[in-house]
């Protein structure tokens, strides 16, 4: 089977339903795939999403990665020109293209804008960590810690916010489709509800936010009988549990990587390592 990139591509209506049928058969759930990709590629407020295809000899498309352009550093030690969050790496499993997720994703960091250095970052899983580390060239960080957290409490974490956080952004996160937000004003907290082996569980998108800015969602707030999950980089989180490692799916490890100016790395590796990235910069499908 031989390989065919596209040219990397702004995210457009037109173009998502072969992407959508993709991840249906890659990553095949009960909630339809279609309003969430819609609701990331298009509706996001930082702007529509970057991506690239690959296909096969046929004309099947076999593979697709995304970049997400996210909120800039709250306090960046550098000048950049961009950040992005990577996610949606997808290759059909029957795909018999040797490093076809190394060309495709590599093609798509080439086109990133050349204004100024731009940085990338993710949250990798236990089968993906590896390349983009060791072959993509991404810088590890760590692991995320995961906390459970007693229906009525909230999280603790003293570390500052390393993505600057807006209205408009609060209001796009709190309206993922099928998915019901929720928001406590007094403790600006902000969580969505997810289902866990049939089980109610809302899962703390952030905690510590500006009391105004949960207030304008106009969300109501959430049942005092359901627990809550605290995914974190940043230093301790207080007032939980730590989930045992044979009860998470797998383990998070948060990377990055900068493009334009690898001498930004080291500067940037330092400030990432005394911020909070939670649920609200990365947990967005």
């Amino acid at each position: 089977m031989s390989l065919r990139l596209a040219s990397p591509a702004v995210a457009a209506p037109e173009a998502l339903p072969e992407i959508v049928a993709l991840l249906e058969r890659v990553f095949p759930r009960d909630r339809p795939w279609a309003p969430d990709l819609e609701w990331q590629y298009l509706r996001n407020p930082w702007g529509p999403a970057r991506y690239i295809n690959a296909y096969a000899d046929s004309g099947a498309l076999i593979a697709h990665y995304g970049l997400l352009p996210a909120p800039p550093l709250a306090e960046p030690p550098v000048a950049l020109a961009g950040t992005y969050l990577s996610l949606n790496v997808a290759a059909d499993p029957s795909a018999t293209v040797p490093g076809l997720m190394v060309a495709t994703t590599r093609a798509l960091y080439r086109a990133l804008p050349s204004d100024g250095p731009t940085l990338v970052v993710g949250i990798t899983n236990e089968n993906s960590a590896m390349g983009f580390v060791r072959v993509l060239g991404f810088r590890s960080l760590g692991r995320l810690s995961l906390t459970a957290h007693a229906p009525g409490t909230w999280p603790t974490l003293d570390a500052p916010r390393a993505l600057a956080v807006n209205a408009a952004h609060l209001a796009w996160r709190a309206s993922r489709p099928g998915v019901a937000a929720y928001g406590d004003v007094r403790a600006g907290g902000l969580t969505v509800r997810l289902h866990h082996r049939g089980l109610p569980l809302d899962a703390v998108l952030s905690a510590g936010l500006e009391n105004d800015a949960v207030a304008r969602l106009s969300l109501p707030r959430s049942s005092r009988l359901v627990p809550r999950l605290y995914a974190a980089f940043g230093g301790p989180v207080r007032g939980g549990l730590a989930v045992p490692e044979r009860l998470r799916p797998s383990p998070l490890e948060y990377v990055f990587r900068v493009f334009g100016d690898a001498s930004l790395t080291e500067a940037l590796s330092r400030h990432l390592q005394t911020r909070r990235f939670e649920f609200l910069d990365f947990d967005v499908v």
